[in-house]
């Protein structure tokens, strides 16, 4: 308990084992605290494929706190997704869980992704296109239920 290394290989180890459709992944070669998950829009989905990149960063409170997850440039156009890469999802931020599993989270992710039915940017956006990616999700307001 305690050691995030520990839960990360673990992590590692299934994801590269059985990724997340459509996923491939990288570590950073001397930080295995640092992924960047590339993600191929699904077939019948208005991002079908086109490529986007998460960039994932575990903290050393890992998994009691939730990992920072955000969208390299260019962000798909998604009204949970801000320009600047930060995704409103409330699995992030709120109901976080350290049960959640990596894989689990990008599959919601792809989810969230797969049931946009038009491009179009968050309603607040304009609060968060200028920050700097990553930013805790405490002050996000979350649109709907629905993620």
């Amino acid at each position: 308990l305690g050691n995030a290394n520990y839960r990360i290989q673990k992590e590692l180890h299934n994801f590269l084992n059985n990724p997340p459709i459509n996923c491939t992944l990288d570590v950073h070669p001397s930080n295995i605290k640092i992924w960047i998950v590339t993600y191929k829009g699904l077939e019948n989905t208005i991002y079908a494929n086109e490529v986007y990149k998460i960039k994932i960063i575990f903290s050393n409170d890992y998994p009691l706190k939730p990992p920072t997850v955000y969208f390299l440039q260019k962000p798909p156009k998604h009204t949970h997704v801000y320009s600047n890469g930060d995704v409103c999802l409330s699995l992030l931020g709120d109901d976080y869980n350290p049960s959640l599993s990596i894989s689990g989270l990008i599959l919601s992710i792809i989810s969230m992704l797969s049931s946009a039915k038009e491009k179009k940017l968050p309603i607040d956006n304009y609060t968060h296109a200028d920050a700097k990616p990553g930013s805790s999700q405490n002050n996000f307001l979350y649109h709907d239920d629905k993620c």
